[in-house]
């Protein structure tokens, strides 16, 4: 049995300049890229999709 998987590329989501909390994400994935990590910046993604939809909605 063959099985094909579907890769879904989510566009990164932007922070808002208005909001502390969306910058400080935004700054941890940048310095993550950076450094090469990039479940860390993935992980960045998830907490600012998170962030906004507790915060901004």
């Amino acid at each position: 049995m063959i099985y094909a998987l579907r890769r879904i590329w989510l566009e990164a989501p932007e922070p808002r300049d208005d909001c502390d909390r969306c910058l400080e994400i935004a700054e941890q994935r940048v310095e993550c890229r950076r450094q090469g990590n990039r479940s860390g910046e993935s992980d960045c993604n998830v907490l600012l999709r998170r962030h906004f939809s507790e915060a901004h909605t």
